[in-house]
C-alpha cells in the first residue's frame, strides 16, 4: 500500500513538474535580449540578375531596388567569360539611383559553348551607413 501510494506521490510530482515547465518554456522563449544581434536589411529591398542569348548576342541584365528609408542606391554589373581555367573580365557598367529603381545592362558578343558570368554588387545608403549585397548569374551559350 505504501509502495503504491509512493508511486502515484512521484508520478503526480513529475507530471506538475512537467506543467510548470512547459508552461514556462514559451515564457522564456518571448524574452528578447537587448544584446542580441540580427540582420537588418534596412536599405536593399530587392536584386535581380539575368542573363540572356539571342544567337551569339548577349546581353546581362539587372535591377536593385533600395527601402523607402534609403538615400540612395549603387550598383555594378560585372560580366565575365569562362576561358578554361578562369572567369576573364569582360565589361562592367554602373549606376545609382536616389528615386526609383536601378536598372543596369550590357549587351556583349557570346561565343557559343562558353559559359558567362553576370556579378551584381550593390550598396545602398541610409543614413550614411552603407549595406552592401551581391548577386551572380551564370549562363552557357548554346
Amino acid at each position: 500500500m505504501k509502495r503504491t501510494n509512493l508511486i502515484k506521490t512521484i508520478i503526480s510530482l513529475s507530471l506538475v513538474v512537467i506543467i510548470v515547465c512547459s508552461a514556462s518554456a514559451q515564457i522564456f522563449a518571448a524574452q528578447i535580449q537587448e544584446d542580441t544581434v540580427s540582420p537588418r536589411w534596412t536599405s536593399i529591398a530587392a536584386m535581380d540578375v539575368d542573363m540572356s542569348f539571342v544567337g551569339t548576342q548577349g546581353n546581362a541584365s539587372a535591377t536593385a531596388r533600395k527601402q523607402s528609408t534609403a538615400e540612395e542606391i549603387v550598383g555594378t554589373l560585372y560580366l565575365y567569360k569562362w576561358n578554361g581555367s578562369y572567369y576573364e573580365y569582360m565589361d562592367e557598367v554602373s549606376g545609382y539611383k536616389t528615386v526609383g529603381t536601378l536598372g543596369l545592362s550590357i549587351d556583349f558578343v557570346a561565343e557559343v559553348g562558353v559559359q558567362y558570368k553576370a556579378l551584381l554588387e550593390v550598396v545602398a545608403y541610409t543614413d550614411g551607413h552603407g549595406e552592401y549585397d551581391s548577386m551572380t548569374y551564370y549562363l552557357t551559350c548554346r
